[in-house]
């Protein structure tokens, strides 16, 4: 995972001694992982960096556009850069239309024949039928993404979130970048604050298991192992 840092230092005015420095945000790009295609209006469910990969997924872009590299921005968009050529593919404003949302293409230097070939060439792929069973939960629709991580933990479904017992667990995108995370739970890096406890399921998602209340490093410890499988 490619990663360009910005470390956010909070000063108090007046005073020689800076406060503690905050954890590190990601304002880079990330290399392409393994994904499953996800479709249709439950794209526009999926975090955003399960959307970008599932766009620089959802075509051989050398037949395309030519030879290209790909990454995903930290917004969920698919870049695709090759020679002078720089084609962005993203979630939101005119293109494809996938109902709840859609899919954008932009093109530098400006090529307005190339931005409708790509459009053509995403249509039927990105508005057929599409089965989510061995979707990684990380990359699920929202919907989905709930249910599978309730019944993990035995949980009872919310608004994006379970409830165990006092507990509440989410799982939740980040742009913090988990080198700063000084504990592990789970045998998986972990940020404890209070009776939060974040941990980085996987090294490259930027996904963290958020569990909050009385006991929640224990529930978390628990947890993770499941998710992991």
């Amino acid at each position: 995972m490619r990663k360009v840092l910005l470390a956010v230092f909070l000063l108090v005015a007046g005073c020689s001694t800076p406060a503690a420095e905050e954890p590190e945000m990601v304002l880079g790009e990330y290399d392409l992982r393994p994904v499953r295609l996800v479709a249709g209006e439950a794209l526009g469910e999926v975090f955003p960096e399960t959307a970008g990969q599932v766009l620089c997924h959802a075509l051989p872009w050398g037949d395309v556009v030519g030879p290209v590299q790909g990454s995903v921005t930290v917004a969920g968009a698919c870049l695709l850069r090759g020679g002078d050529r720089v084609v962005t593919v993203r979630l939101g404003g005119p293109g494809l239309d996938l109902g709840a949302t859609s899919v954008n293409v932009t093109v530098e230097p400006s090529d307005s024949a190339m931005e409708d070939k790509v459009l053509a060439a995403l249509r039927p792929v990105l508005t057929a039928p599409v089965d989510l069973a061995g979707v990684d939960i990380v990359d699920l629709p929202k919907p989905e993404r709930t249910a599978r991580l309730c019944e993990l933990v035995k949980g009872v479904p919310g608004e994006d979130k379970c409830v165990v017992g006092r507990n509440e667990v989410a799982l939740t995108a980040t742009l913090q970048d988990d080198s700063h995370y000084a504990d592990h739970v789970g045998g998986r890096p972990a940020l404890i604050s209070g009776s939060t406890v974040s941990v980085r399921i996987r090294p490259d998602v930027p996904v963290d298991l958020r569990v909050s209340g009385e006991g929640a490093r224990a529930l978390a410890e628990s947890a993770v192992p499941k998710l992991r499988k």
